[in-house]
């Protein structure tokens, strides 16, 4: 079966985007060969995972965001030309699910005023996070939680995670559900932060075996020099560096994707205030990753470059 992506915005790129890998044979059984374009697929799906982890490196980040959960935002351009057949829209916007989520504490406790809840949770809920239009539903459950790892002390650090999320559709093209869950934590030194990233992302659509993703990266943030970080603003220029992995689950077959930086990435303050003003396309000027891949049948990598604020290029580089 074939999965159209042109108006599925971003519930769980990394999951969906690793159905890719199965679009083609859907036997749980049969060797996991990767091709040239499902390797750029996947390297434009972490290359989404990077940008939103950039964007979890404070607190008011992690709620802005939902902590990662599967939304309705932008997915990979070259998947949308692997999927035919299932259609979602628009109606459940991101900004839908967040004022559906109900709030442990409103305002959240803030015992040291770092702007890092003490511990606070949004719960996604039914029936308020059902969402409907002429031909599909959507129903958004889970938790959200983040906690001040040391409450009565100003600071940087915190812990976050997802509990069952869990992000459910039906239409007249089909069903099925992504969910998230997991943790990540940040810290902070003289050197600047550092970040930890664990979570699994399951699929599960009509017509394909269901698939699941589990993301293991660290990554860290340097401000650029004469500038500093300051809780409770936004992160100054500076440089973001992940490395980790990515493995893939279906059946019997699995693959697994490394994660490793060539040249720093370049986080800009103004491309990251662009994104909201629709200006910019990520937070990042420059900066290289990379991409590989290793499974049963074979190997191979791919270059996710970022230049001046838009979307990441990913070029493959061997198969």
């Amino acid at each position: 079966m074939s999965i159209s992506r042109r108006t599925l915005v971003r519930a769980g790129v990394l999951a969906i985007g690793a159905l890719t890998l199965a679009a083609c044979n859907d036997s749980s059984t049969s060797p996991l060969n990767v091709t040239p374009d499902q390797l750029q697929a996947i390297g434009e799906s972490v290359a989404t995972e990077l940008e939103g982890g950039a964007a979890q490196l404070t607190a008011q980040d992690v709620i802005n965001t939902n902590g990662g959960a599967p939304t309705f935002s932008r997915v990979p351009r070259s998947t949308a030309t692997m999927f035919r057949g299932l259609s979602l829209s628009r109606t459940a916007g991101a900004a839908d699910v967040a004022q559906c989520g109900v709030a442990s504490q409103n305002p959240p406790v803030d015992s040291d005023g770092d702007m890092i809840p003490d511990n606070w949770s949004l719960t996604f809920a039914l029936p308020a996070c059902h969402f409907a239009d002429q031909t599909n539903s959507y129903d958004v459950t889970g938790v959200l939680h983040i906690t001040d790892t040391q409450p009565g002390t100003a600071g940087l650090a915190l812990n976050f995670g997802l509990d069952n999320f869990k992000l459910s559709f039906s239409g007249i093209n089909g069903s099925g559900y992504v969910s998230r869950d997991g943790s990540g934590s940040v810290t902070a030194s003289s050197s600047g932060l550092s970040q930890t990233q664990d979570w699994t992302e399951v699929a599960v659509l009509t017509g394909v075996a269901s698939a699941s993703v589990d993301i293991n990266w660290t990554a860290t943030f340097a401000a650029a020099q004469g500038q500093s970080i300051t809780a409770g603003h936004s992160l100054p220029d500076g440089t973001y560096q992940p490395n980790g992995s990515v493995g893939f689950r279906q059946g019997n077959r699995v693959a697994s994707f490394s994660v490793t930086t060539i040249d720093p990435l370049q986080y800009s303050a103004n491309c990251a205030a662009g994104i909201a003003q629709g200006t910019s396309m990520t937070p990042f000027s420059a900066g290289r990753v990379r991409v590989a891949v290793s499974s049963q049948q074979g190997s191979g990598y791919a270059d996710v470059t970022y230049s001046s604020c838009n979307s990441a290029t990913v070029v493959l580089v061997s198969q």
